[in-house]
């Protein structure tokens, strides 16, 4: 019997796809479009890891799926090549970015290719690149002569190693990501985008896209709106006034305390003189933390400023502190402390000894919910509820309504090499211009010494700062990496285009995204990014549609075997390049949809790869079987499988896809006509292409490629099941089946099991038995 050789027949097709570049967008004329994305790849030295091909194979089978029920796909293949870790690595080597990220990006693309990725490699884009940056530099541009791009003074995260700003994103447990550094606070002048004009579209937004609730609602929180009131409260025996924002007006008269950020600009004017070096101190120990060190911190801070304020309710004066877990960039930077009926003024109040006044009944403190006002003068009795809008607008001078947002607005300038230069010049006066269009791309410079100084490394080249008028100078920063993919997926729809970042028509034919697969760690960053982007280019008149990705999945972790998340320093990687040759492209793409549902973590298990490529070959054996037999096709059999395949794709099901093939292998019959190999070679071909290819042209003997064919088409009626099979079991273990008619009930099954002389001893010596309908009974 004809073996099958995975090596020989992989390399073969792939290199028939790459020639007939059969895979590229527009080969299908005149039809509806279907954009199927990944999220964007960052090439590290490292090369693929086994978790790369569990998404890439997701969109890959539906890619596939889409173009055989006659859609024109697109799916596209590209390098997110700028950034701090090709830098440090270059750095670290003593090697150009330039030239490692090149060769990483080679080696992806050999890696990818032996998967057997059906991109469209025509389209290949990489954010290194100038014909790519010079549209990321146009993008600023846009932003910023719609006022959308700023610069102001703020506290930034600060890597004291790498020199540069990193996002929160970057900042893990306190330290840089890249290089374990300790971060700074660090008070710096910044490029911003205006993300927060954008808050309520970014909210509404997330209600008319297919997305994970879960993601949907980490960007609500995120973006974190909430309506309340701004109050005054004025500092005594001061001209100076702080305004507080809070979403419980109605508690006011239990403000027992201001509490200020560290870095308010009223503490300096409030503070004693016999606090001011206590205050200094705490203001420098605050400063080395980051925000969210400072906002996770379980043990409360804070040290009393000797200044006191009114509050405007009750005229009663009340002490002003400054504690770290208040931010200044986050409302105005200051609280009032109601200990009574918030948890962290609670513990703030307790740690410190200040007074705690209760302002709603309740039989323990903190009660944070709605009651009944005690204590609050001429309110009391009423329904908290009731009066927060009659506090805050109606009867006072000293509030106005408010809402006000979590989300901040975007840095994106840092002080690095290898990134796009930021597209701004600075008159003699420091006012910044944005270059002209017709100026960009500002060329990224080749012979530039990127070690870190604590100077930008651009300001140092006397190359990068020719070319503008005298008195004038560049802005020697660049852009960060998430700007680079914030618009890679509108790029892609018409890339090699020179004169717009993308054409209309191009724009109208593929966008917005329709699958976006990809891991749930980009919530908060690249997705809310992406989002903004597009919404702001759809506000200023570029784009006809105002969301990217109108559905999203995200792809669970694969685990070393021991179930811990797999890493060099454990040493429990798994190399898919092994895999590859020892298994072929088709097992390893099969095993990562097999392995479980494909948006919960899974450990691996090479017993499990094994058995696939066992499967596959049983596959190759039986369709050499049966080629050229024109038997009977079992029209029940075939409609069901097409339809259970079908319909697990288009739920993104594919372990019971799988499994599913595999029941149906189990029980194909010899005699069956080759139509029915013809069927599954089909089904198969999204996820194992090389071998449904190989099995479509070389075994069964037809013209052209298996992806030039039809879906298969399914009856839903003659998929109907007349019997069934069920399995008994004891004590879970398998003891043998009865076949059954469908949907029978439990006393025909026992019926069944009693006439079945190996069976029937089982359900007299049972106590009891567990039974799942068309499925399983169990004697326990």
């Amino acid at each position: 019997m004809k073996q099958y050789d995975h090596q020989k027949v992989e390399s073969k097709w792939q290199k028939y796809w790459e020639e007939s570049q059969m895979f590229f967008a527009g080969k299908t004329k005149g039809k509806d479009t279907k954009y199927v994305l990944d999220m964007f790849s960052y090439p590290s030295g490292d090369g693929l890891h086994t978790g790369h091909p569990r998404s890439y194979t997701a969109t890959d089978i539906f890619a596939r799926y889409y173009r055989m029920q006659g859609f024109d796909v697109l799916h596209p293949v590209g390098w997110d090549a700028f950034g701090l870790p090709a830098e440090n690595y270059a750095i670290k080597k003593g090697i150009h970015p330039a030239e490692t990220t090149e060769t990483n990006v080679a080696r992806f693309t050999e890696q990818l290719k032996s998967l057997g990725y059906s991109y469209d490699w025509g389209g290949e884009i990489n954010t290194s690149k100038p014909d790519y940056y010079k549209w990321t530099q146009w993008l600023f541009k846009v932003l910023f002569d719609n006022g959308l791009a700023y610069q102001k003074e703020g506290y930034v995260n600060w890597c004291p190693k790498d020199q540069t700003v990193l996002a929160n994103e970057q900042v893990v447990a306190g330290c840089c990501e890249r290089c374990g550094t300790e971060i700074e606070q660090k008070k710096m002048n910044q490029w911003f985008f205006k993300v927060t004009e954008f808050a309520d579209d970014l909210l509404a937004g997330l209600d008319k896209i297919d997305w994970p609730e879960s993601t949907k609602e980490s960007q609500r929180n995120w973006i974190g709106r909430s309506e309340g009131a701004e109050i005054d409260f004025k500092i005594s025996d001061r001209d100076v006034s702080v305004t507080v924002f809070t979403t419980r007006p109605d508690t006011i008269y239990g403000a027992t305390c201001l509490v200020l950020a560290p870095e308010h600009e009223a503490v300096e004017q409030i503070v004693s003189s016999d606090q001011m070096k206590e205050v200094q101190e705490y203001q420098k120990q605050a400063m080395a933390k980051t925000q969210l060190d400072r906002t996770m911190a379980k043990e409360k801070t804070g040290v009393f400023t000797g200044a006191y304020a009114i509050n405007p309710a009750n005229n009663e004066k009340v002490p002003v502190w400054i504690a770290d877990y208040v931010l200044g960039g986050y409302g105005f930077g200051a609280v009032m402390a109601v200990p009574a009926h918030d948890e962290r003024d609670f513990e703030f109040a307790n740690k410190f000894g200040l007074e705690i006044i209760q302002v709603i009944e309740a039989d323990e403190l903190p009660f944070t919910g709605k009651g009944k006002l005690i204590n609050s003068g001429s309110w009391n009795g009423e329904t908290s509820g009731d009066v927060e809008l009659m506090i805050s607008r109606e009867k006072v001078d000293w509030a106005r309504s408010k809402i006000q947002y979590r989300l901040h607005d975007w840095s994106v300038a840092r002080q690095r090499y290898w990134g796009a230069p930021i597209p701004i010049i600075y008159d003699e006066q420091g006012v910044p211009h944005s270059v002209e269009e017709k100026d960009l791309p500002v060329l990224l410079p080749m012979d530039v010494d990127f070690t870190p100084t604590g100077e930008p490394p651009l300001a140092k080249s006397e190359e990068f700062n020719k070319g503008v008028k005298d008195g004038y100078t560049r802005s020697v920063e660049t852009l960060d990496t998430f700007v680079c993919s914030s618009w890679y997926f509108l790029r892609y729809c018409d890339p090699h285009n020179s004169k717009e970042f993308a054409s209309e028509k191009q724009l109208k034919k593929w966008m917005p995204v329709d699958l976006y697969v990809g891991g749930a760690e980009h919530t908060n960053g690249h997705l809310l990014y992406s989002r903004f982007i597009t919404k702001a280019l759809h506000k200023l008149g570029y784009l006809d549609f105002d969301e990217p990705f109108l559905k999203l999945r995200h792809q669970g972790l694969i685990l070393a075997a021991d179930g811990e998340k797999m890493s060099k320093s454990r040493g429990n990687v798994v190399n898919p390049d092994e895999l590859i040759e020892q298994y072929g492209a088709d097992a390893l793409r099969m095993y990562e949809m097999f392995m479980g549902p494909f948006d919960q973590s899974v450990a691996w298990d090479t017993n499990g790869i094994s058995g696939v490529k066992k499967f596959l070959d049983r596959f190759y054996v039986k369709a050499n079987a049966m080629a050229g037999n024109k038997g009977e096709v079992n029209e029940q059999r075939i409609n069901a499988l097409v339809m259970k395949v079908t319909n697990d794709i288009e739920g993104m099901k594919f372990n019971t896809m799988v499994s599913s093939m595999m029941e149906y292998l189990n029980g194909l019959e010899d005699s069956e006509g080759n139509q029915t190999i013809e069927v599954m070679a089909k089904l198969i071909s999204p996820v194992a292409p090389h071998i449904a290819e190989e099995v479509w042209q070389e075994v069964l003997g037809n013209k052209g490629s298996i992806f030039d064919q039809d879906w298969p088409s399914f009856d839903a009626e003659k998929a109907k099941q007349d019997v069934v099979i069920i399995a008994v079991q004891e004590k879970g273990k398998l003891r043998g089946t009865v076949e059954v008619p469908v949907d029978s009930s439990e006393e025909v099954v026992l019926e069944m099991i009693a006439k079945n002389e190996k069976l029937s001893m089982l359900a007299k010596d049972a106590n009891r038995h567990i039974f799942v309908a068309n499925k399983i009974i169990n004697f326990i």
